[in-house]
């Protein structure tokens, strides 16, 4: 799982805008190959475009700031019920073997490129929540290491070729100490409000860095 070091770059473009900022703690989510349809991505896209409009047009700086980032959470919520409610899609990672191969990959650089405070495995997608300040490597890089080598190991215990991941990442630069806090929590109990389990303790594939409580 060796890869070359980058450089960060604060701002980077595919589909969806993302931002690093030196020194940031950033929320991201990532999810397997094919689990939302194509439409209704471009549906959660052009209402998020058009209700960002009119917030663009807001002269107030501190105000327009709020509203974004309030439409940003928005969109994030309809984005995670879905993959939380697909419960016959694509779901690999309630494979064990699976799952722990995400797992420890994630863990890896762990200490060494990045600090991960806390992060939790679902059936279609991971929530990671990463201090990016220990050597501020970019995230998206060292997601692609973590993603590359586990689609290497698992597609032949599924039996099958071509993409595991989906290539967009969603994610969030945390503001603050509360913010922060909030994350944690919304991680660690994604498991029980998807009915995967009663309390998030009782989740396998959850971790949590209690250095950061």
């Amino acid at each position: 799982m060796n890869g070359t070091m980058k450089t960060l770059k604060p701002f980077y473009k595919r589909r969806l805008p993302h931002y690093q900022p030196l020194g940031a703690i950033l929320f991201v989510t990532f999810r397997l190959v094919n689990t939302i349809p194509k439409e209704e991505i471009a549906a959660l896209m052009q209402e998020r475009e058009i209700n960002r409009k009119p917030i663009l047009h807001e002269h107030d700086d501190k105000k327009r700031s709020i509203l974004i980032y309030d439409e940003s959470k928005r969109y994030f919520g309809h984005f995670d019920s879905y993959l939380d409610q697909a419960k016959d899609n694509v779901s690999w990672l309630t494979i064990p073997s699976v799952a722990k191969i995400v797992y420890d990959a994630i863990l890896f650089y762990d200490q060494k490129e990045y600090d991960v405070v806390a992060f939790c495995l679902m059936p279609n997608h991971v929530h990671l929540l990463a201090d990016m300040r220990r050597k501020n490597i970019p995230l998206h890089s060292i997601l692609q290491r973590v993603k590359s080598y586990s689609a290497v190991k698992a597609n032949p215990i599924l039996k099958r070729n071509g993409s595991f991941w989906h290539r967009e990442n969603y994610d969030h630069i945390v503001r603050d100490a509360e913010e922060l806090n909030r994350i944690i929590k919304y991680i660690l109990n994604n498991p029980v409000k998807a009915r995967l389990c009663q309390c998030w303790e009782n989740w396998r594939w959850t971790y949590l860095n209690k250095d950061y409580l």
